[in-house]
């Protein structure tokens, strides 16, 4: 224990680079976003009707992750119940994100919650209602109670692809049933420029009356925010011009993505005060972005569906990496674990989605007279796989 013991020391005795270490965390919303007003003008106005006890339009928000849709979102309508409050107008904004709730059911409960349904006797479960009851015990409640909500749905898209649109052709229609009272618009936040494409016509037409765009952050964009934020989070002289400057370069040069920028410079700060360093340089910057491409590969691979992680598997412990025999070893994976393997077919759509996240390669080499073979490889280390893999115990024993 004498180690674990002097790790703690050290870092109860060493010097703090960092001030306010939630300003580093991608849930912190700063009072000033910049480069962000025309967007937040626009969705001020956009939600302006309600002072008039009118129904806003309902709105879709795009932009890669990163790029300030939910901060805006956020810091919009804590202003909005503020002056709601303000001028005796009672608005109520549930927000929920579609990503961590899992499935369309967990939603609807989610929204039950927010809204004060579950407080009454006609509530939704957590479980045991179909979906078609749940929601129309949500806008019933919404329609006697004369509710004006406006509900924001996180991540939309990972609804959508998860479990449809079902539900948000209940929301988008719903306001055509309300004949007491009471009105709900939906804003869809979507990291998916795409995501348009995979609703029902119907549903596309009633979601998307008003469209923002919010564009990734330019490299002097991250560098000032960054700036910024390092007013807020960092004791003065802790960290370089320069490692700020990296930090917005990197996340500039890939994503233009604020939350990889500020997620950057809090590991660097980690590990610069893990080494007791007296501030943060360009060096820790570095280590921190080839930590984060490790972590990050962990979380996908754990997130990734169980045929997902056969076929990473399988693809490691192939020797001529080609269709074929990852297929074949696929299979033979699947009948070790008692599971039924997927058509060739679908195993090759899965490659080709690993491909597009970065997880494998896949070339075309030339066979001379006997054609053309494709040979997939796993792009991350193979220890990396294993750390993913090693808590499912599914995969625990067939990791080696």
């Amino acid at each position: 224990m004498s180690d674990i013991d002097n790790i703690f020391d050290r870092a109860a005795s060493g010097k703090s680079l960092v001030k306010k270490r939630e300003a580093l965390t991608i849930d912190y919303v700063p009072e000033k976003l910049p480069f962000r007003d025309e967007e937040a003008t626009a969705l001020a106005q956009m939600l302006a009707p309600v002072f008039k006890s009118t129904r806003p339009s309902n709105l879709l928000l795009f932009g890669k992750p990163g790029t300030g849709k939910t901060a805006v979102v956020k810091t919009v309508v804590d202003r909005l119940k503020k002056k709601s409050g303000e001028a005796g107008i009672e608005v109520t904004v549930p927000i929920i994100n579609a990503k961590l709730a899992n499935s369309a059911y967990k939603i609807l409960f989610e929204i039950a919650e927010e809204l004060g349904l579950n407080r009454e006797e006609k509530k939704v479960h957590f479980t045991g209602l179909s979906m078609g009851e749940a929601t129309g015990r949500i806008l019933q409640f919404i329609e006697k109670k004369r509710m004006h909500v406006i509900l924001i749905i996180d991540e939309i898209d990972s609804l959508v692809d998860k479990n449809g649109d079902d539900v948000l052709y209940s929301f988008t229609r719903a306001n055509e049933r309300m004949v007491k009272g009471g009105f709900i618009s939906l804003i869809g936040i979507s990291n998916s420029l795409t995501f348009k494409d995979k609703l029902d016509p119907r549903v596309r037409s009633s979601l998307s009356e008003e469209e923002t765009v919010f564009n990734p952050y330019k490299v002097e964009q991250l560098r000032q925010i960054l700036a910024e934020r390092v007013k807020i989070a960092f004791n003065d002289g802790a960290i370089t011009t320069a490692a700020i400057n990296l930090c917005a370069a990197m996340a500039g040069r890939e994503h233009g993505d604020a939350r990889q920028a500020i997620t950057l410079l809090r590991v660097a700060a980690e590990l610069a005060e893990r080494e007791r360093a007296t501030k943060v340089e360009e060096k820790h910057v570095r280590a921190a972005q080839e930590k984060n491409e490790k972590d990050n590969n962990v979380i996908v691979i754990q997130n990734a569906t169980t045929h997902t992680k056969f076929v990473i598997l399988a693809i490691t412990k192939s020797k001529n990496g080609n269709t074929g025999e990852v297929y074949e070893t696929y299979s033979a994976l699947c009948r070790q674990a008692e599971q039924e393997p997927l058509t060739q077919r679908r195993v090759t759509q899965i490659i080709s989605e690993l491909d597009q996240l970065g997880l494998v390669s896949t070339d075309v080499v030339s066979q001379g007279r006997y054609g053309r073979s494709q040979k997939i490889k796993v792009t991350v280390p193979l220890a990396t796989v294993k750390d993913a893999l090693k808590d499912d115990p599914m995969f625990s024993e067939i990791i080696d």
